[in-house]
């Protein structure tokens, strides 16, 4: 048991040693205030702009200017835009810096104060529409950068139908009919102008009329061309074909040749038939069937090979035939035809069966045709 003279002893040393913990306390709590209040209030900043500039600040201050000026960077301007983040505890402020844009539309160009918008963005704050059809150079979606320029272009078409006449084109028909005299032609057809109509778009920039194109056309009339009949080496004057003919004659297929004969010529009615029972048209001949016997396939050149009457079918005779006058009777679609080549040296190639049922179907096919065509 602590004696009376001992606790009094402990009462006064600690009467004494109080006053300095408790100034110990106290300023131990001041301390942690002050570093709390320092916590809560200074912050790290970083900072960044679009002309290159770059600083840091450990700062408490809430003014943006003396942010900036701490952290050496040029204070930022009125046109200027601000981009602020936080990371990593570290706040992190860049400055888009303003700059002018020369913009170009309706006939003048304005300056206008931009930082880092979009070409599209631009023109919509300064309250500049653009059409559907305009052009805008850079693109709309184009991010502006200092020394740029904008370019917006008007836009108008104007779309319009008109008829129009349609030329008549020659289309020109080739054979050695005419290789005396090889200047000679013969219009078998004058033609007629067709008429279409045609639809355009002109195309005005800024209220010049840059251009016009066609957008439609659709024929209100066939345009017929005409038709002309004019020499041409080595053409055929018959419709009828076969096989590939080889240096003057037939590649295969030939089963009898006659040299140096006498070949006439002669025309008919339109409807004329053959005694063989074949209407007649270009490439049919008459012959001695006994010789040559009806519907046989045939090539014949002139000797000299300046005319070709061509391929031909055998499909009719004739009294100079059956005498011996003449060997073949050249089939012409006009008397004046078969008077010019009235007489001519020829060699004719008879092909075989086998070969000439080969062109058969094209051969009828073509007969039905020309008969179509002229008949």
């Amino acid at each position: 048991m602590i004696s009376i003279k001992t606790r009094e002893h402990l009462r006064r040393k600690a009467a004494l040693a109080l006053p300095r913990w408790g100034a110990l306390a106290a300023g131990a709590l001041a301390l942690g205030g002050a570093l709390l209040f320092i916590r809560k209030t200074m912050r790290v900043v970083s900072v960044t702009d679009t002309h290159g500039e770059s600083g840091m600040a450990i700062t408490c201050a809430a003014a943006l200017g003396d942010v900036m000026a701490q952290a050496g960077v040029t204070p930022v301007g009125a046109d200027d835009v601000l981009r602020i983040t936080t990371e990593d505890s570290a706040d992190r402020i860049h400055v888009l810096r303003a700059f002018t844009v020369p913009v170009t539309a309706d006939g003048r160009t304005v300056d206008l104060v931009t930082a880092d918008e979009t070409v599209g963005e631009l023109l919509r704050s300064a309250g500049i529409a653009v059409g559907a059809d305009d052009l805008v150079e850079p693109a709309l979606d184009t991010p502006l950068r200092e020394g740029d320029s904008v370019t917006l272009r008007r836009v108008r078409y104007n779309d319009y139908t008109v008829e129009e006449a349609v030329p008549i084109e020659t289309e020109y028909r080739y054979s050695s009919l005419y290789y005396r005299n090889t200047d000679y032609s013969a219009t078998l057809a004058s033609g007629r102008e067709g008429v279409d109509q045609v639809s355009y778009r002109e195309v005005y920039i800024d209220g010049e009329l840059t251009e016009t194109y066609e957008t439609a056309r659709t024929t209100l009339t066939e345009m017929e061309p005409a038709v002309v009949k004019c020499y041409g080496e080595g053409a055929p004057v018959s419709i009828f074909t076969g096989p590939e003919i080889v240096d003057g004659r037939p590649a295969e297929g030939v089963a009898a040749v006659y040299t140096s004969k006498r070949a006439t010529g002669y025309s008919a009615s339109l409807t004329a038939k053959g005694a063989s029972g074949m209407r007649l048209t270009y490439g049919t001949v008459a012959i001695n069937p006994t010789i040559i016997p009806y519907g046989s396939l045939m090539y014949i050149p002139s000797d000299d090979g300046r005319f070709v009457y061509g391929y031909a079918h055998a499909a009719d005779t004739g009294i100079a035939m059956m005498d011996g006058r003449a060997f073949i009777d050249l089939y012409y679609e006009t008397y004046a035809e078969s008077v010019s080549n009235a007489v001519i040296p020829v060699t004719i190639y008879v092909l075989d069966s086998e070969t000439a049922a080969q062109y058969k179907e094209t051969n009828d096919a073509l007969r039905q045709a020309d008969l179509a065509d002229h008949h």
